[in-house]
């Protein structure tokens, strides 16, 4: 009996030994395995935040046609800055064709609403050939930039379409969304006098006030 015993005792031995072995090979496995392939995992985080500012330029920003007249015997001479080479014509003021470029510079959409100071009367005075004029149109400089609120076409205004100015704040609304993509952010403005042959004379002046809100 003390030798069956015995055999009992150190055959229990061998399989807690076995077991802890196993144990310990399979840890090790594991161990290596992760080491080997990459399997254990870790993660890493980044935190910004990215400011919003809605902002425009006038990248050209002055129409000057400096000194002139009407012609002799002519009831008025017409400025237009969208006339090609026909852009002075019954005067001999100095030809302009840049018009004003406006840029959404910003990193949002942009509602547009124009205005100016002084109205046509108050600008250029005079009543000759039917009185003074002083309107502008706005056009697409890239393709797309002016939308309404909703990004459709169809806008308060007619794009290509001279209108009298407007000297009520906050002006005539333009663009409902003035985009800010690189390839679709700039308008052109053009402007057109008709200067009676009875107009003020001197030095005549007047401010475009732009004024943009995030759409």
């Amino acid at each position: 009996m003390k030798a069956d015993n015995l055999l009992l005792i150190v055959a229990i031995i061998a399989v807690v030994v076995a077991v802890l072995g196993a144990g310990i090979t399979y840890n090790y496995l594991t161990s290596f395995r992760n080491k080997l392939t990459g399997f254990a995992t870790g993660t890493g985080t980044i935190n910004l935040s990215v400011e919003s500012a809605a902002a425009i330029n006038f990248t050209t920003n002055v129409i000057n046609w400096g000194s002139g007249r009407v012609n002799a015997g002519s009831d008025n001479a017409t400025l237009n800055t969208a006339g090609g080479a026909n852009n002075v014509t019954g005067g001999n003021w100095t030809g302009n064709t840049a018009g004003f470029v406006v840029e959404n510079i910003g990193n949002l959409n942009v509602t547009f609403d124009l205005k100016t100071g002084l109205n046509n009367v108050s600008l250029l005075g005079g009543s000759a050939g039917g009185g003074p004029q002083y309107r502008y149109n706005v056009t697409n400089k890239d393709a797309g930039s002016c939308l309404n609120s909703t990004g459709g076409t169809d806008l308060s205004i007619t794009l290509g379409t001279f209108y009298d100015v407007n000297t009520t704040d906050p002006g005539t609304r333009i663009c409902g969304r003035f985009v800010i993509p690189d390839a679709s952010d700039e308008l052109r403005i053009d402007v057109k006098l008709i200067i009676p042959s009875d107009s003020k004379t001197g030095t005549i002046s007047d401010t475009f006030t732009a004024t943009f809100a995030a759409a």
